[in-house]
C-alpha cells in the first residue's frame, strides 16, 4: 500500500468519523453496582474504534516521517506533534486527574474515565495537528452538514410518530412517552416525547443539529451553489425544523441570538442579499412551527421553580461537593459519592451535576478546574488575534463560545460520548486555526 493510499484511506476514515458522532452503537464493557446506571458504567463505542484507528494513521505518519504533498489542496500531509506551551495545563489537568482516582470509591470506573480523557486528548492534538487542510476541513464540514440533516429527519419523523424508529444497529434509544426516563413534557395532560435522533439526549440531539445549522451558514456565506439554492434552502428549512423541534430551551434560546449577530454580520460586511434570503426562510421556518406547534411551544414556555428541568439543576449545584478542595472524589465518580451521601433517592435522580465546571471541581478539585480553565483561555486568545479576516471565523468562535456557556447548564459535553467528542472536536479545530 503506497503513502498516497494510507493517507487517503486516513481521510476516509475521518470523514466516516465525522458522519458518525451522533450514533451510541457501543458495546457495555462493565456495569458496576447493582441495576444499570449510565454513569456507572463503561463502554466500548463505535466511534471509539473510528478514533483509534485515526490515532494509529496518525503514529503511523509521525513515526514514519511520511510526507505527501496534495497539490490540490496546497498543504503538506506530514505533520508533527503541534504542541504549545498551554498544552502544558493539559498536561497537568490529565495528571490531577490521575491522582484524583486516590480518593474515588470506584476506582476502576475513575481510571477508565482517566482513559477516557486521554483518548480525548488526543483526538484535540491529532485535530491541532492535522494536515488535512482548509479544503479537507470544509469536506468534513460539509459531511457533518449531512450528518445533521439525517438526524433532522429522524426527528421529524419521531416526534410524529412519538416513538422509536427501530434503528438500534445506530444506537437509537427505545422510545415512548411512556417509558420511565424518556425526556417528555405535558401539553393539557397529555404525554409529549421530545425526538432524540440516535442520540443519548433530545438536548444533545439539539447541540449537534444547532453546530450542523451554524456549518450551514457558514456554507451559505461562501455562497455554495447548492445551499444558496432553492432546494438548498428547503434542505435548511427542515434541519431548522428538526433543531426546533428538539425543543431545547437554552440551546434554541442561544442560536436566536446568535442568528441575529450572524444577519448582523453580514449587513455589516454589505451582503445584504444574503442577510435578507437567511432572514426570511428562517423567520419563515419559525413562524409556520409556531403556528403548528404552538400548544407545545407555550408549555415549554412555562418556566417555575418547581419545574423538573430548573429544580433538579439547582439540587445537583447544592451538593456538589466541597469535601475534598484539591483532588475532587475521583474523576467519573460524582454519582458514586451522591449516592454514598444521599442513600434511598429514586435511582434516576442520581445524575452528574448539571454544570460541567461545577462537576470538574467536584471530581478533581480546584486544581484541576484551574488547569482546566487555564488550557482553555491560551487557545481562545489565539484565535482571537485572527481578528475574523474570513467570514467563517465568527461563526465558528461563537459556536465554540455557546459550548462554554452551554457547560453552566448541562453535564452532556462532559460526561456523554457524542457531547465529548463535539467538544474537543470544536476546541482542536479551534487550536489549529489559532496556530
Amino acid at each position: 500500500m503506497t503513502v498516497a493510499m494510507i493517507l487517503r484511506l486516513e481521510r476516509l476514515v475521518f470523514y466516516l468519523f465525522i458522519f458518525s458522532i451522533p450514533f451510541q452503537t457501543r458495546v457495555v464493557l462493565r456495569s458496576w453496582g447493582i441495576g444499570f446506571n449510565e454513569w456507572n458504567a463503561s463502554f466500548l463505542y463505535w466511534t471509539d474504534l473510528l478514533i483509534l484507528t485515526l490515532l494509529g494513521f496518525w503514529l503511523l505518519r509521525f513515526l514514519s516521517q511520511l510526507t505527501f504533498y496534495d497539490i490540490s489542496l496546497k498543504v503538506s500531509w506530514r505533520k508533527s506533534l503541534v504542541f504549545s506551551n498551554y498544552d502544558w495545563f493539559l498536561i497537568g489537568f490529565i495528571a490531577v486527574s490521575a491522582i484524583s482516582i486516590i480518593n474515588a470509591f470506584n476506582q476502576a470506573l475513575s481510571f477508565y474515565q482517566l482513559l477516557k480523557l486521554v483518548e480525548f486528548s488526543l483526538l484535540y492534538f491529532y485535530l491541532k495537528s492535522g494536515g488535512f487542510g482548509f479544503g479537507g476541513l470544509k469536506t468534513a464540514f460539509g459531511i457533518l452538514l449531512a450528518s445533521g440533516f439525517f438526524q433532522a429527519v429522524l426527528a421529524i419523523l419521531q416526534y410524529v410518530r412519538q416513538a422509536d424508529l427501530g434503528l438500534r444497529f445506530l444506537g437509537e434509544t427505545l422510545l415512548n412517552p411512556d417509558l420511565s426516563n424518556v425526556a417528555i413534557f405535558l401539553v393539557n395532560g397529555e404525554k409529549i416525547m421530545r425526538p432524540y435522533g440516535t442520540l443519548p439526549h433530545p438536548n444533545v440531539l439539539a447541540l449537534f443539529l444547532f453546530l450542523a445549522v451554524f456549518i450551514y451558514y457558514f456554507f451559505y456565506i461562501q455562497r455554495n451553489k447548492f445551499l444558496y439554492s432553492r432546494f438548498g434552502l428547503i434542505f435548511y428549512s427542515v434541519l431548522l425544523f428538526g433543531f426546533l423541534l428538539t425543543f431545547s430551551r437554552i440551546i434554541i434560546f442561544a442560536w436566536l441570538v446568535l442568528v441575529i449577530l450572524t444577519l448582523f454580520q453580514l449587513y455589516g460586511v454589505r451582503r445584504i442579499v444574503e442577510a435578507r434570503k437567511l432572514f426570511l426562510i428562517t423567520a419563515s421556518t419559525i413562524v409556520l412551527f409556531l403556528v403548528i406547534f404552538w400548544p407545545q411551544v407555550w408549555a415549554r414556555l412555562q418556566i417555575s421553580p418547581q419545574d423538573e428541568a430548573i429544580s433538579l439543576r439547582g439540587f445537583y449545584g447544592k451538593v456538589a461537593t466541597f469535601d475534598k478542595p484539591f483532588f475532587g472524589v475521583g474523576a467519573g465518580n460524582f454519582v458514586n459519592w451522591f449516592k454514598e451521601i444521599n442513600p434511598g433517592l429514586a435511582q434516576n435522580l442520581y445524575q452528574p451535576v448539571h454544570n460541567i465546571y461545577l462537576l470538574i471541581f467536584s471530581e478533581t478539585g480546584i486544581l484541576g478546574l484551574a488547569m482546566f480553565l487555564l488550557f482553555l483561555i491560551f487557545p481562545v486568545r489565539n484565535y482571537l488575534k485572527l481578528k475574523f479576516t474570513q467570514p467563517f471565523h465568527f461563526s465558528f468562535f461563537i459556536i465554540f463560545a455557546s459550548l462554554l456557556f452551554f457547560g453552566l447548564f448541562d453535564h452532556f459535553l462532559w460526561t456523554l460520548q457524542q457531547g465529548q467528542i463535539i467538544f474537543w472536536l470544536v476546541l482542536g479545530l479551534l487550536a489549529s486555526m489559532g496556530l
